[in-house]
């Protein structure tokens, strides 16, 4: 009787692991009957950005220790936890909302979870293409640690971008027009250039002596 029972237990514990689901969400609305208040993605002047999947990346995920709080060190140590990094639309999932984004970013079904997420801090990266190696300007927001997951792997956090966000990197602009039409947007978050790295005067030498050496040698 006690062999039965204990073996019903471990079929019990085997199925709430399989069934486990670590989740989590970001969204740049929170939505309500009256309207969202969310933080939309414009460009300098307040114009909302197009949020189609050929011009928008948004992520949450963590940096990688080291570096410093350039958009250049962020955008090299960023490191995504993302399963569906962009739904164009809040509603239908189809049609693009000009500076909307909505995400839901990691979820494990399996009892799998990316590794070394726990106990790092909880940032969202959002950047100008919809490669992330391809943006020249990004806007980041961080928030709290994640979280680790239950006994029986369990987890659900959210993290929204609301019109109170402060970002990281980014300016907060206000909005010159409004990404969904009847809905007042105050702010919105102009993202940072990206510096790309000047060619040093070491290197510039070291491939004028490997011309000067060619020339030698023909």
């Amino acid at each position: 009787m006690k062999i039965k029972s204990l073996s019903f237990l471990i079929a019990l514990g085997l199925a709430a692991i399989s069934n486990a689901a670590v989740t989590f969400n970001f969204a740049t609305q929170t939505g309500s009957a009256n309207g969202p208040n969310g933080l939309p993605i414009v460009d300098a002047s307040g114009a909302a950005i197009l949020n189609s999947t050929n011009s928008i990346f948004a992520s949450i995920g963590y940096l990688t220790a080291g570096g410093d709080s350039t958009a250049q060190s962020v955008l090299s140590r960023f490191v995504a936890l993302d399963s569906t990094p962009l739904i164009p639309s809040l509603v239908t999932g189809s049609t693009p909302r000009n500076g909307l984004i909505n995400g839901a970013d990691y979820t494990s079904a399996t009892n799998i979870y990316p590794a070394g997420f726990q106990g790092k801090t909880a940032v969202v990266l959002i950047g100008n293409s919809s490669v992330l190696s391809s943006s020249t300007s990004i806007a980041l927001f961080t928030f709290g640690a994640f979280e680790a997951p239950d006994g029986l792997g369990n987890k659900v956090q959210s993290f929204a971008l609301t019109s109170a966000s402060v970002p990281t990197l980014g300016t907060v602009t206000a909005v010159t027009s409004q990404p969904v039409a009847g809905n007042t947007f105050v702010n919105g978050v102009s993202l940072v250039p990206v510096a790309i790295p000047e060619t040093s005067t070491s290197l510039l030498g070291a491939l004028g002596a490997i011309a000067l050496l060619r020339r030698r040698r023909n």
